[in-house]
């Protein structure tokens, strides 16, 4: 799987490594962990180009403050989260950089290795990775997607929820596994993950933690469970669907009704873009006869249904938000295979085709690989009429993006961990998007 990831760490050692990008991709951020305190944590970046004049070109960011955080398990687990992020950074430019930490009865800094990553370039187009549901079991994709991350052809990862099943797990020794078997890929790609329903341990605190470098704060939201982002000619919103499958229905409904109140405003202003929604669970999937495809998918188009006469709807629906600011695509995993709806809306298509559609389409790419293995699909059973293709085998999903148009390409990950076939395609194109 690339890289000796799976071993002990020093106590003040950097690791589980990962970064974020912030609007335009003008700064990121920088999350690690150490096991210990630390006196001091530094971020060091430079451009490749300058390597050679690395002493006198870098750039070197500090900071004393970190995250403590105590796993809400019976051991009460303690690490320390630290967060950096860089100063502006230069447009079309390859950088280097590593981060470093300090003891506190000592000045010797104890650096990462030296990762890669790029700015974007000055073209209007660009390229990003689409996963989710994957662990450190049968990770089918990660082989591939640690070697694409290498390449500067993609600019960031989005990953729609389930990673490490669980975080929490092992008073979350599954999670600092899975991030550092995940570093080689998340400190080299920016990442924009989304919770979903196996982060949700100890009130999705796992996930608020080792994931609060997302652009929340900038977006205007609450938490980390929510943020978007523009890159280009995008506007990305992340959001929750967990809310709605809360079990006391009072804070059910208080946080749905935060969400949506949240995505109205924050989706009211980017006319002229492409506006992608990701979250973990499917509005539209199949089998017909799955909780995840009937009355769980019900609940997320259309809200909450009362408890006490199961017909009183209590919040809206994501379909009607979706609808009111004529989202271009939802982008979501749970589903363990891919699965492509033609435009729709109302539980119909509304479109055969993806040129002026007048709904969005969704995307199940839930297959990156877990230790469940693909979910069953049965072919002799006939699949609702907006489900234009369903495919059952592992594999990860990549999008371009231009001010024309959106191409989606879903590839196979062969369970060698090689890239395999072009399993789908398909091109959006809009007036004005």
């Amino acid at each position: 799987m690339g890289g000796n990831w799976n071993r002990s760490y020093a106590t003040i050692e950097p690791q589980q490594i990962h970064t974020t990008w912030l609007s335009e991709g003008d700064y990121f951020r920088v999350q690690f962990v150490t096991t210990d305190k630390v006196k001091e944590t530094q971020l060091q970046y430079w451009p490749l180009h300058k390597r050679t004049k690395r002493n006198i070109e870098s750039i070197t960011i500090s900071g004393e403050e970190s995250n403590p955080f105590v796993d809400g398990g019976v051991s009460r687990r303690l690490m320390h989260l630290h967060n950096l992020k860089s100063n502006k950074l230069s447009k079309s430019t390859i950088y280097e950089y590593k981060v470093g930490s300090v003891r506190d009865n000592s000045d010797t800094i104890f650096w990462s290795p030296i990762y890669q990553f790029h700015t974007p370039d000055s073209s209007p187009g660009f390229k990003f990775i689409a996963a989710a549901d994957m662990g450190v079991v049968n990770a089918v994709s990660m082989p591939i997607l640690k070697e694409l991350a290498k390449q500067h052809t993609f600019d960031f990862m989005t990953f729609m929820g389930d990673q490490a099943y669980d975080l929490a797990d092992m008073d979350g020794l599954k999670g600092d596994e899975y991030m550092n078997f995940a570093q080689a890929l998340y400190a080299r790609l920016p990442l924009l993950t989304t919770p979903g329903n196996h982060e949700s341990a100890y009130n999705f605190s796992h996930y608020i933690n080792r994931f609060n470098i997302v652009p929340y704060q900038e977006s205007n939201s609450p938490s980390p469970l929510l943020y978007s982002f523009d890159y280009k000619s995008l506007h990305l919103v992340s959001i929750s669907t967990e809310p709605f499958f809360e079990e006391d229905e009072t804070l059910a409904v208080q946080q749905v009704q935060t969400m949506i109140h949240w995505m109205d405003q924050d989706l009211k202003n980017h006319q002229g873009k492409w506006v992608i929604v990701m979250g973990h669970r499917p509005l539209y999937c199949s089998p017909r006869n799955d909780k995840d495809c009937t009355y769980q998918a019900d609940t997320l188009r259309n809200g909450i249904v009362s408890k006490q006469d199961n017909v009183t709807r209590l919040t809206q629906g994501l379909e009607e938000v979706f609808e009111r600011h004529k989202i271009d695509l939802y982008l979501c995993g749970h589903r363990h295979n891919y699965e492509r709806t033609f435009p729709v809306l109302n539980n119909q298509p509304v479109s055969k085709n993806y040129t002026n559609p007048p709904s969005y389409f969704q995307i199940i790419s839930g297959n990156a690989g877990n230790f469940d293995g693909p979910d069953p699909i049965d072919e002799g059973t006939p699949r609702a009429d907006w489900s234009a293709l369903l495919y059952r085998g592992y594999g990860f999903t990549t999008i371009e993006v231009t001010p024309e148009a959106l191409e989606l390409i879903h590839w196979e990950s062969k369970e060698d961990g090689t890239q395999g076939q072009e399993i789908d395609r398909v091109h959006l194109t809009k007036e004005d998007p």
